[in-house]
């Protein structure tokens, strides 16, 4: 639709737009006329000159057929003084042409504007299919902003808290989510501010009753999620209410794992003793913090990767990628290309660039394992990364800029490494700006049986058995085992424990933990060692002789991985 005052000009448009392909639905001279055809015809854009004559002019019409209608306006004027832009701005124009204009610029704003209106109106739709969906849930769905003010409410929201969404569009969330407490009918603001500027998923404690616009209140289950924008930052907060008996029966429905006997923190990391709940509060606290490096340590096995994974999932970077690096599984020629990438003609394969692991991290984690196996002049440049966040590839003469956070892990001593000259210092006192150190299994029995049931739980998936627990027997021996592979021990016992048993519960038969209790004593270094490395490789000799050859066996009785005693394998040539 044209909306033009003087007729010469409307006519030229009108002469344009059907060259061009367009069907013009009306052309009218008044913005009271516009809003009228609007109304009849429904085009899909007007084109609206501003100064009209008449009690209505374009910009006052543009606004009232976008808010009536939803169709938006293109203004074709020849004033762009800052008043009549000022005014222009509210109708939310697809475009402003100043006249004189040619052709080309016409069909170019026509063109964009019609690209631009599709993409409003496949927005509008599934916004709309989002409403639908969210208020056909039985739960309540409450949306807001970072300060806390309501922008979304479904259906049975409504129904709970007595407001409309129109209505509360805009209020501070606790004026329309009325949270007491259910002991003694205190409000609860102090908690519902706390779980919005959260960053992680927070149920309510038990006995929240919500308050409605005219006084009545129900108990409820409660849950707080943050939600995040496209590029990470933090964009309010959803809560998801529901009936408390309703949630009860569900939960009563479904049988799971005893909740009293273990806390699960993350659906990889089951915790139940005090000192492993302390350290996860603790490493989520670091996780939300912006700490660029982190060394995690503890022995083989206690689960040092699944801790780094968490602390990703719940940092800032949660949505960018996660990358893990064994430094000792990794041969030491193609270590620092893995880590730092190549340019074309670095060497004689390199025909192309390839990114390095730092560059395909870059706005996310980087977990370096093994860190203490690192080769100095890769130490080196690893410091580099930590203090400048910078690094050359290969043969590149040019530094690329990169925004990570990384995790290190190791099981050695890096305090004496660095007094043994194999570990830098400067790096050292770098990764040790925060540090968490998973205690061994032997010094936390209490997370023993859980994680043995947790185990039981995802093999029974994975083999499609039915397996309900272990025997009193076989609790006794878990609990009195001493677990030198600590997690990674259990999981592999409860592992081949579910293929051997044919009964309902797990015994001591299936586990075979007998000959490991009997396991003979660590390796002693051979009398008269001349030097560091003399001792090392005797150790390692005698470990695989005891073992005949079985890697996996030799590094349980030294104390080391498999990946670590793979690479002093091939370090002393003992292949």
């Amino acid at each position: 639709m044209i909306v033009e005052d003087e007729q010469i000009t409307a006519t030229d448009i009108e002469d344009i737009l059907t060259q061009l392909g367009h069907d013009v639905t009306a052309v009218v001279t008044s913005g009271v006329a516009a809003v009228s055809k609007a109304d009849a015809d429904r085009p899909d854009l007007v084109l609206m000159d501003i100064h009209l004559k008449g009690e209505m002019d374009g910009a006052e019409a543009a606004l009232e057929v976008r808010r009536r209608f939803g169709i938006p306006s293109i203004f074709l004027t020849a004033h762009a003084d800052d008043e009549t832009l000022e005014r222009a701005k509210l109708a939310e124009p697809l475009g402003y042409i100043v006249k004189p204009f040619h052709e080309t610029e016409l069909q170019a704003a026509i063109q964009m504007a019609m690209h631009r209106r599709s993409l409003d109106s496949e927005r509008v739709d599934l916004a709309e299919e989002l409403a639908t969906t969210l208020d056909a849930l039985e739960d309540g769905v409450i949306r807001c902003d970072q300060l806390g003010r309501v922008t979304y409410l479904n259906a049975e929201a409504e129904k709970w808290t007595g407001w409309r969404l129109s209505e509360s569009r805009g209020l501070p969330l606790n004026e329309v989510f009325r949270l007491l407490s259910g002991k003694n009918g205190a409000p609860m603001e102090i908690f519902l501010r706390d779980a919005i500027h959260g960053r992680r998923v927070v149920q309510f404690p038990a006995g929240c009753r919500v308050r409605s616009r005219d006084g009545v209140e129900r108990d409820a289950m409660i849950h707080c999620a943050p939600v995040r924008d496209s590029s990470g930052a933090s964009g309010g907060a959803v809560l998801v209410f529901g009936a408390l008996d309703r949630r009860a029966s569900a939960s009563e429905a479904v049988p799971g794992p005893a909740q009293d006997a273990v806390t699960t923190a993350d659906h990889e990391v089951v915790v139940a003793s005090q000192s492993m709940r302390d350290l996860m509060s603790f490493s989520e606290r670091i996780a939300s913090s912006r700490v660029g490096a982190i060394l995690v340590l503890g022995e083989s096995g206690v689960g040092k990767d699944v801790l780094a994974r968490y602390l990703h999932r719940h940092s800032r970077r949660g949505d960018a990628p996660f990358l893990a690096v064994n430094c000792a599984a990794i041969p030491e020629t193609l270590l620092e290309s893995e880590l730092f990438g190549y340019e074309k003609g670095a060497f004689t394969d390199a025909r192309a660039q390839k990114k390095g692991v730092f560059d395909l991290a870059h706005g996310g984690t980087v977990f370096l394992d093994e860190i203490g196996e690192l080769q100095p002049h890769i130490q080196a440049k690893l410091l580099r990364v930590l203090e400048d966040q910078t690094f050359r590839r290969l043969g590149g003469v040019r530094d690329v800029s990169v925004d990570l956070r990384i995790i290190t892990a190791t099981n050695r001593n890096l305090a004496q490494a660095v007094e043994d000259k194999t570990f830098r210092e400067d790096l050292y006192y770098r990764l040790n700006v925060i540090t968490i150190a998973i205690p061994p299994i032997r010094e936390r029995k209490e997370d023993i049986l859980p994680l043995v049931e947790f185990f039981i739980n995802r093999y029974n998936k994975r083999f499609e058995r039915e397996v309900k627990g272990v025997t009193d027997e076989t609790r006794q021996l878990l609990l009195t085992h001493d677990w030198p592979g600590n997690v990674r021990e259990i999981r592999n016992a409860i592992e081949r424990a579910m293929v051997l048993e044919e009964s309902d519960y797990l015994r001591p038969e299936s586990l075979s933990l007998e000959t490991r209790i009997g396991t003979p004593p660590p390796i002693a270094a051979t009398a008269g060692a001349a030097s560091l490395e003399d001792v090392e490789r005797s150790m390692l000799v005698q470990a695989l002789e005891k073992t005949d050859g079985n890697q996996t066996r030799a590094a349980e009785m030294l104390g080391i991985s498999r990946d670590t005693l793979r690479y002093r394998i091939k370090k002393f040539n003992l292949r």
